[in-house]
């Protein structure tokens, strides 16, 4: 499996593209000024579907590019996606251009598993960015959308966010390896567990 990162809008959100040796990919949260990604994609790859950590604008925009192609969401978070409020765009000045009943939705359980072509996928509920954040292991990479950032950790205090509940989250997924796992973040660098737990005061 092949991971592409690519950082978009002003936030700086990680968008990561995975793909295999059939030119298949998936996207994992396709965020803000996503049109010279999505150009770049469609000339590559035949995408299979899109995954989203959670339903904030940056991490959902480039939908707008993909609108037949199914997507993946964890049912709780259905709230946070379709509010004007909750899912941030606001912040832009502008409505939200999605609605959950619109597009091809797939709605996900914790511990979830499924396989789409060579991706062998698991859920994991991870709450407390949002109320339905979730992070996914991907053929052994985990991919944790705003959970969980080298060093740090995805803000709590906007809207169904959660400090007691993201320090849960974080220790579900610390309990949850035993091995090493390779991290990639919604934001900034990658990292692995391990790291994580040695250095991560938010892990201790």
């Amino acid at each position: 499996m092949k991971i592409e990162k690519f950082t978009t809008g002003q936030l700086m959100t990680n968008s990561y593209i995975l793909s295999n040796d059939k030119k298949e990919c998936i996207i994992i949260d396709p965020g803000l000024m996503y049109k010279n990604v999505s150009n770049y994609i469609n000339n590559n790859y035949k995408v299979l579907a899109i995954l989203l950590t959670h339903g904030h604008f940056d991490h959902i925009d480039g939908i707008s590019y993909f609108l037949n192609t199914p997507i993946y969401l964890y049912k709780d978070e259905k709230e946070v996606f379709d509010d004007f409020d909750k899912n941030l765009y606001y912040m832009l000045d502008r409505i939200s251009p999605f609605k959950c009943d619109d597009l091809n939705i797939n709605y996900l359980n914790d511990l979830d598993t499924f396989q789409i072509s060579d991706f062998f996928i698991k859920v994991i509920h991870t709450p407390g960015h949002t109320i339905g954040s979730c992070c996914y292991l991907i053929n052994d990479n985990l991919f944790t959308g705003d959970t969980l950032f080298k060093l740090s950790v995805g803000r709590w205090d906007f809207p169904t966010g959660n400090y007691d509940t993201l320090i849960e989250s974080l220790k579900k997924l610390k309990n949850m390896f035993n091995c090493n796992i390779n991290c990639y973040p919604g934001h900034n660098d990658e990292t692995t567990l391990d790291y994580e737990k040695k250095y991560n005061s938010f892990l201790k």
